[in-house]
């Protein structure tokens, strides 16, 4: 099928993919809705009101009706997966308003409107009521939108369709068209860099974790700024994004040279970083008679989304010389090609051994089979580099990711961990005082799918342990695969050593696997949060994702600590080979039996007769 027809065809998949989602999960008893954390009910609210118009776009309101700043939600038991940044409906009756949530701490819950939806949201000031109210996830089309002027883009662009089209389709020659040499950081990324900038249309780099992916994309980018290329670097998260300018601008240091589009709530990672200009939205028009930007080399960052102009406006008329693609195993392809429809040349950097993107099952289509960086790895074998030495990883860390993921060719940069001893005010100092600094922790006790109390108070101790022994908050890092535990191990940690989700808890890192891909802590703790998958056969691909728990045991420096119900692994092939699915789910089964085996494990002490 021609490039253009599947890329049209998976954009209306997905639309309708996530209509069909939308409708399904709206459709269920609202208990279900609250248990899966699309809903919330049940709550009071206090707005916060504008004593004038936002914008030039509102319209009349007679008094005491006000436009709405903001909204405090006061919920008994919030246990939805709504993040910071979402879009959601707040309604009571025939109220209904579409916000954005601000903030989402133990303390507070804050959302508001954006500038185009305050025109619709305004009440009674005086005589609303602030009980009763319902928060529910949002229907939206915008992926749509703005990949649909992707393809009219690509529909009157035939050289640039054909080239993607060939480089989909593994046909694109990429020859080498330069000899830079470059010899300033370890060999395999050197060799990296400079097949990057030789290269005529593509490279691909593969990062596995602390292999310094983003040190070379920030080479990469300087070289070709100081060619006086415009260079776009983007990656399917603002993290992602903000990680790669951070290490950008700390090598060329000038705000004019380095640009990142987006809201302030996106740039978390950059806000204190003085080399980075930062800008809502940036056009060709504006750009060129501004005297705040340099003309002579360029690095903007951005969602792929900035480029679906008309659609977007973030960028405006604007093409690159050459796209930095960061996390690009954790890209689609239909968000690969809005990238490639405005840029000459591509290099790819990430790792297929780690998260995969979040894609449509069961299309039939090829754009939603795997990830960009999975395709072009598959099609262009010898079109890419490994960077093969860890900073990351000491010898003991390494040896499990190393030999389930990467064939045993990377090696450790750093000497063996610390053989500091822990003095333990709780159960758990042979857990942080093992020689083996990765450690599988197991237990015996069974709690709801997705969210184990039990696991996060074992979370809190041994956190209240690390503390009380000198570590710094900053140095640990808890993991999940869910949204639902993360809250309740904030909750244990906020019993255990409070001020949870304050400034002084700023530092420490609670969050689900998918949003630290990328990040790295001395200390990870990571709680897998479901006593018993194998007897629910609910979501086994999720659960048993190779790739997540390669993310999971890699982000520590000194330690890691996983923590399961000893069910996890109890997996024996007779008894779920009649699932439709098992001959898929099967390597990645065995992939979690061999952890198990690799693994030193402590088993947490029980009476005889619980066994």
């Amino acid at each position: 099928m021609p490039v253009l027809s599947e890329f049209r065809q998976a954009i209306a998949i997905q639309q309708r993919k996530e209509d069909e989602a939308y409708e399904e999960q709206m459709r269920l008893p609202i208990d279900e809705r609250v248990a899966k954390g699309i809903t919330m009910t049940n709550l009071r609210v206090h707005f916060d009101f504008y004593d004038y118009a936002p914008n030039d776009w509102c319209p009349y309101i007679p008094e005491p009706q006000k436009f709405i700043r903001s909204a405090k939600i006061y919920s008994q038991n919030n246990i939805s997966k709504f993040r910071e940044g979402g879009q959601v409906i707040l309604s009571n009756g025939t109220k209904s308003f579409k916000m954005e949530i601000k903030e989402d701490t133990i303390s507070n819950f804050i959302i508001a409107p954006n500038d185009f939806d305050v025109k619709f949201c305004y009440i009674d000031s005086e005589n609303y009521n602030p009980n009763n109210w319902e928060i529910n996830i949002v229907k939206t089309d915008l992926t749509l939108k703005l990949l649909t002027a992707t393809a009219g883009n690509l529909e009157y662009d035939s050289q640039r369709l054909s080239k993607i089209e060939k480089l989909l389709g593994g046909s694109l020659e990429n020859r080498s068209i330069s000899s830079f040499q470059y010899s300033v950081l370890n060999p395999s990324q050197n060799k990296a860099i400079e097949k990057g900038i030789n290269s005529q249309n593509f490279h691909l780099i593969q990062g596995p974790p602390g292999t310094g992916k983003t040190k070379t994309i920030a080479h990469i980018a300087k070289i070709l700024v100081e060619s006086g290329k415009k260079v776009f670097v983007t990656g399917p998260t603002h993290t992602a994004i903000n990680n790669s300018l951070n290490a950008i601008s700390a090598e060329i240091k000038d705000a004019s040279k380095v640009v990142k589009i987006g809201e302030k709530y996106q740039a978390a990672e950059i806000l204190g970083n003085e080399f980075v200009t930062r800008k809502t939205r940036l056009s060709l028009g504006t750009y060129n008679y501004s005297n705040d930007f340099s003309k002579s080399g360029i690095v903007i960052g951005g969602t792929p989304f900035c480029m679906c102009y008309p659609a977007s406006k973030r960028l405006d008329q604007w093409e690159f010389d050459v796209a930095l693609i960061d996390e690009a195993a954790q890209m689609s392809i239909p968000l690969a090609v809005a990238v490639m429809s405005k840029t000459e040349k591509y290099i790819f950097v990430g790792d297929h051994k780690q998260l995969d993107p979040i894609i449509p099952s069961g299309t039939g289509l090829s754009m939603f089979s795997e990830s960009i960086f999975s395709r072009l790895v598959r099609l262009y074998p010898n079109d890419m580099s490994l960077l093969t030495i860890s900073y990351r990883l000491n010898e003991q860390l390494i040896r499990i990711p190393n030999n389930l993921f990467y064939n045993n060719q990377l090696t450790s940069g750093i000497l063996n961990g610390t053989s500091h001893r822990y003095l333990s005010s709780s159960n758990f100092s042979e857990v942080l005082n093992h020689s083996d600094p990765k450690v599988l922790y197991l237990h015996r006790e069974f709690d709801s799918q997705g969210r184990s109390p039990y696991e996060a108070k074992i979370v809190a101790e041994i956190v209240s342990d690390l503390v009380s022994n000198g570590v710094d908050l900053k140095d640990i890092g808890i993991l999940t695969p869910y949204r639902a535990q993360v809250r309740e191990i904030k909750k244990a940690l906020n019993d255990t050593i409070g001020r949870i989700d304050t400034k002084e808890t700023e530092s420490l890192i609670i969050d689900t696997v998918d949003r630290i891909q990328g990040q790295e802590r001395d200390y990870i703790i990571y709680s897998m949060s479901n006593s018993h998958p194998l007897e629910s056969k609910r979501r086994l691909d999720f659960f048993y994702s190779p790739n997540r728990l390669n993310v999971a045991i890699t982000r520590s420096i000194k330690r890691c600590v996983v923590i399961a119900n000893y069910k996890v692994f109890d997996i024996i092939d007779e008894e779920l080979s009649e699932l439709p699915d098992f001959d898929g789910l099967k390597p990645s089964l065995d992939i979690f039996k061999e952890y198990y085996r690799l693994s030193t494990k402590i088993e947490e002490e029980s009476n005889e007769d619980e066994w």
